[in-house]
């Protein structure tokens, strides 16, 4: 009767005899010279080229996940926004309080304005600040207005929107220009 190895090691009752299969010495010699002739054809076998661009097929999608970044950039921006300005409506423009029948809605928004602060997210509209080429804004119309002395932002349609350093929006504003002399003059 012959027994495998892992019969005899998971024997039930370990103090019984068992008795190894006789395998002539000859034929042991013999698998552990072939064995030792394949391990050393191993390793001088120079190892496999491992290709240095992957195929397209083997990449994985990444045009696909650039643009999921982008939309996910322009729905960012797109809720700031709207964030913005409905924080636009309810403040009163001239006491810069909100209004009283807006206040408890201006708590939440002011919370999701603090949220977004938190997460590395900026909303600026420029209004009466100094309009300067560089800043990121497009400016729809320069509007001549009298009384001030350089350009400046009069209005803002949309916010400029950064997240992190990135500009993930344009500020979208009107721009109002000091009048000519011939205007003053009209």
């Amino acid at each position: 009767m012959q027994y495998s190895l892992l019969a005899q090691i998971f024997a039930r009752d370990p103090r019984k005899e068992v008795r190894f299969p006789d395998v002539p010495l000859d034929q042991a010699l013999a698998v552990l010279t072939q064995l030792e002739a394949t391990l050393n054809e191993l390793k001088a076998a120079p190892p496999p080229v491992q290709p240095a661009v992957a195929t397209m097929e083997a990449m994985p999608p990444v045009v696909p996940a650039i643009d999921a970044l982008a939309a996910m950039d322009g729905s960012l921006a797109g809720l700031a926004t709207q964030i913005w300005r409905s924080r636009n409506r309810i403040i009163d423009p001239e006491t810069g309080e909100p209004r009283e029948e807006m206040r408890r809605i201006h708590r939440h928004i002011e919370a999701a304005i603090e949220t977004f602060t938190e997460m590395g997210l900026t909303m600026k509209d420029w209004v009466n600040q100094p309009y300067d080429p560089g800043l990121p804004l497009k400016v729809l119309t320069f509007q001549p207005t009298p009384g001030i002395e350089r350009d400046t932002v009069l209005e803002a349609v949309r916010p400029t929107v950064i997240w992190k350093d990135r500009l993930l929006q344009l500020g979208e504003v009107i721009v109002g220009i000091p009048q000519s002399p011939e205007e003053k003059t009209q």
